[in-house]
């Protein structure tokens, strides 16, 4: 059965005036399909050409999608801002072939060399509880583009720290590409000119490319298969291994997902090259740098607090103590998570001050036992002042406990008038 998409180009190459041979060969059908989809008097008897309203625009749709996989919609939102004055339905029979041809030829185009590029994506993969509560599950991908060698693993967020980490294990485990072909992630870029040509990258995530050697690439809106490798990588995760999955926690599922990488996704045949991931990965990984050749780069997020006089910061609600030396200070604290249990760190100047682990909103003040003693070295008669815990400025006692040495107060003597006097006073 021959498909509408394909009926559609066949119908247009014909219109065009392409021979039915090459109709045929361009289709992937043989010349009889395009006599009975057609008919024999259309192909020899050239039609007349009835003007349509989308002639004059037909030049920029080709252009446009030469470049891009736009949908009908968006080139319709784009021609009526160029005086386009027809409807969808026409537009979306004259991009169905031309989208079918582009799409051929876009995906021999980016068939790519050993270690030139790594296509990177999330995944949205439904909710877990994590804490007791709620949380969405995501999926980060990475895929070399000549081997089709995949990492993966699981989240509870996709910001930048995620991001970076997710990276910094894909570098460890498959190396370090030529180049990082991502979409347009909020993480990543800030700001895609498709007309410029131009790309706006994240500050944080520009530093960490480059520190590691790679080139960063953005692939055009609306165009996915240019990362047609991830995205299918994505639905593999999801298909292959998370669905009818049983397991008790995040980290739980990444320890399966791990093994089913070794045992499962990367030994197969895959389905373009033939051959599996790990038999070309052999190929491919000569041709990357190893993550372990690059300096460590600390992917944790960066906060500032400053340090009151009692030494203890507020951190996601509940005070942590510091080194004495960090009052009056500005410090840095760099977080390994964002979920209860999860260690960070405090630096003064570079020097470590702190290292606590995050507890709930409803913890009380915590105090290392080091800075107890260095707080009680500087203030041996004060001891330690928790904040909202300063002794009170006054104090509540019985009657009989005041003494009669203290100072007392006696109420002055006040002249008291009839009314009269104060209405004579008016009156007057």
């Amino acid at each position: 059965m021959t498909v509408p998409e394909v009926i559609m180009e066949i119908k247009h190459l014909v219109k065009e005036g392409v021979q039915k041979t090459e109709v045929a060969r361009q289709c992937g059908v043989c010349r009889q399909t395009v006599y009975n989809r057609v008919g024999r008097q259309t192909l020899e008897a050239s039609p007349r050409h009835r003007m349509s309203k989308l002639d004059p625009f037909k030049a920029y749709v080709r252009a446009r999608l030469e470049k891009f996989d736009l949908p009908a919609t968006v080139l319709w939102r784009e021609l009526t801002t160029r005086g386009y004055t027809g409807g969808i339905t026409i537009l979306r029979q004259y991009v169905a072939p031309l989208k079918a041809q582009y799409t051929r030829r876009v995906t021999e185009r980016f068939e790519t060399v050993p270690g030139q590029q790594a296509q990177i994506d999330w995944g949205e993969c439904g909710t877990v509880e994590v804490d007791g509560q709620r949380r969405k599950l995501y999926v980060f991908v990475m895929v070399l583009g000549y081997s089709r060698m995949m990492f993966a693993h699981f989240t509870t967020s996709t910001r930048m720290p995620e991001l970076l980490d997710c990276l910094v294990r894909g570098f460890d485990r498959l190396g370090i590409p030529a180049e990082l072909l991502v979409d347009n992630m909020k993480q990543a870029v800030e700001r895609h000119d498709v007309a410029a040509g131009t790309v706006q990258w994240n500050r944080t995530f520009r530093a960490f490319v480059h520190h590691h050697g790679t080139q960063p690439l953005a692939s055009p809106p609306y165009w996915p298969r240019v990362k047609g490798k991830v995205e299918r990588g994505v639905g593999y995760v999801k298909r292959s291994f998370l669905e009818g999955r049983a397991f008790v926690d995040v980290d739980g599922l990444n320890r399966q997902l791990e093994v089913w990488l070794d045992t499962v996704a990367n030994i197969r045949v895959h389905g373009t090259t033939k051959a599996r991931p790990v038999d070309r990965f052999a190929e491919e990984q000569t041709a990357m740098r190893p993550r372990a050749a690059v300096p460590v780069y600390d992917v944790r997020p960066i906060e500032y607090r400053r340090v009151p006089a009692d030494c203890h910061l507020s951190y996601f609600g509940v005070y942590y103590s510091v080194h004495p030396d960090a009052v009056g200070q500005t410090v840095v604290v760099r977080p390994a998570g964002d979920r209860v249990g999860a260690a960070f760190t405090v630096y003064l100047d570079g020097r470590e001050v702190a290292h606590h682990r995050r507890r709930s909103k409803d913890s009380p003040p915590i105090t290392l036992p080091e800075h107890a003693a260095a707080i009680r070295r500087l203030r041996p008669r004060e001891g330690i002042t928790h904040p909202r815990h300063r002794p009170p400025r006054f104090e509540q006692v019985e009657a009989e406990v005041i003494t009669p040495d203290w100072p007392s107060i006696e109420a002055p003597d006040v002249q008291v008038r009839s009314l009269q006097a104060y209405d004579a006073l008016v009156a007057s």
